[in-house]
């Protein structure tokens, strides 16, 4: 039996089981080990309408530049082609509080601004441009390494004892299947880092050990020239975050805040501050800024730096498509 014919025979079973996409991809990866070489892609949607599963497949055969098929399959009683991809009236709200509505659009606007991270949006588009690679690699852990990255996963979040990780699902809401698939992420994605700066990470620190040093930071952007030359001249950080906690007290200045950066990051602004040439102008305010900690570059904090970087160049090429009506 042909490649084609075999996905053809997939996909159809696979829609008239019903089967969910974990299984579906276990089928995948089996066809996969029979026909090596051919790259294969599995591709669902869960319809909102009536939460019915339709699959695709994209199959590039092996030993050809003939391009890649797109297969799809779809049974006579299947949902109409006109209501696929139909939303329901409040699919854009997130949250509606005393009678006042937050759509998905807004609600994630102010998350960024509050925040001041990296912006939700990008990581949102970030998880799926891993999903991305992960499903295209089909690589599965075994019940050892399962049980490792789980281990690791409570350990972290410092759930040491069973009864705790159980509150803790509570808490969350999870079901033992996603617990399981969280884990299963994370072990894959750590893979995936490993796997994309294999090799760079020692060729980093060696080419600047300090680059990537953290340094925790006393920061105020004060609107009074004068007020901000007197914070200038504390020159030690607790000193300055006192003085600026002090100020932000009696209401005659702006809050201090606390900023970790690396050295890779700290813009010209910054530099000018914390090398202590007193208050440096940014827009209508002037800026404060000393020292409070450094915390040396380590393998694991450059590696996710280079991952990150990685990923920032995927987003940039990435054809992205929002979902959530005119805010899109």
């Amino acid at each position: 039996m042909t490649l084609l014919a075999e996905a053809v025979g997939l996909l159809s079973a696979a829609t008239a089981e019903k089967v969910e996409p974990a299984e579906a991809r276990t089928r995948v990866d089996a066809l996969r080990d029979r026909h090596p070489g051919a790259a294969l892609r599995l591709l669902w949607q869960r319809e909102e309408y009536d939460g019915s599963l339709h699959y695709d497949l994209l199959v590039r055969e092996p030993d050809t530049d003939a391009g890649v098929v797109s297969l799809s399959w779809c049974p006579d009683d299947a949902l109409p082609w006109p209501l696929r991809g139909v939303q329901r009236g409040g699919e854009m709200l997130l949250v509606r509080v005393n009678g006042v509505e937050l759509e998905v659009a807004d609600a994630i606007g102010f998350l960024d601004v509050l925040w001041r991270e990296a912006p939700l949006r990008d990581r949102l588009v970030d998880t799926c441009l891993v999903r991305e690679v992960l499903e295209a690699d089909g690589e599965d852990l075994d019940d050892a390494a399962l049980q490792d990255a789980a281990d690791a996963f409570r350990r972290a979040r410092g759930l040491l004892t069973a009864e705790a990780t159980r509150e803790w699902m509570r808490g969350e809401r999870l079901s033992d299947r996603q617990f399981e698939d969280l884990v299963v992420h994370q072990a894959q994605v750590a893979r995936l880092r490993e796997r994309v700066t294999a090799g760079r990470v020692d060729a980093e620190l060696s080419a600047d050990p300090h680059r990537y040093d953290q340094l925790r930071l006393v920061r105020v952007e004060h609107p009074d020239s004068a007020a901000a030359a007197r914070l200038a001249r504390l020159t030690e950080a607790p000193d300055l975050l006192a003085a600026a906690a002090a100020d932000f007290a009696a209401g005659t200045g702006p809050a201090p805040a606390l900023v970790t950066v690396t050295r890779a990051d700290l813009g010209p602004e910054l530099a000018e501050a914390i090398a202590g040439n007193g208050p440096v102008p940014l827009g209508d305010r002037f800026l404060v800024a000393s020292v409070l900690g450094v915390q040396p570059a380590t393998r694991e904090a450059v590696s996710r730096r280079l991952f990150a970087d990685w990923l920032a160049e995927r987003r940039a090429e990435a054809r992205i498509e929002w979902n959530w009506g005119p805010h899109g």
